[in-house]
């Protein structure tokens, strides 16, 4: 899984790998998105992946980020599951 979001989602911090069943990841760049990481897993739920917009579950502002779980699903799926936010990530820039 992190493979495939480091070729299909650049500019995103994994955060949590040790976890075991998700991933948390955020996108901090130069400058503001122009989206939310809710727009995001919109488009990404449009395309067949569910993931939780980060900013479900924070108590304080910070950059966009999703919840990514991967316990149940084999590592074709995962990666095409990271493809397919890649690409929503794309046709919202």
């Amino acid at each position: 899984m992190i493979t495939a979001i480091r070729d299909h989602l650049p500019g995103a911090v994994v955060h949590g790998a040790a976890a075991g069943l998700h991933l948390l990841i955020t996108f901090a760049g130069g400058r503001p998105p122009t989206w939310t990481d809710t727009d995001l897993a919109a488009a990404s739920l449009a395309r067949g992946v569910k993931a939780h917009p980060l900013s479900w579950h924070r108590h304080r502002p910070g950059p966009p980020g999703l919840l990514l779980g991967y316990a149940a699903s084999p590592a074709t799926a995962i990666a095409e599951g990271v493809t397919a936010i890649g690409d929503a990530l794309r046709d919202l820039h």
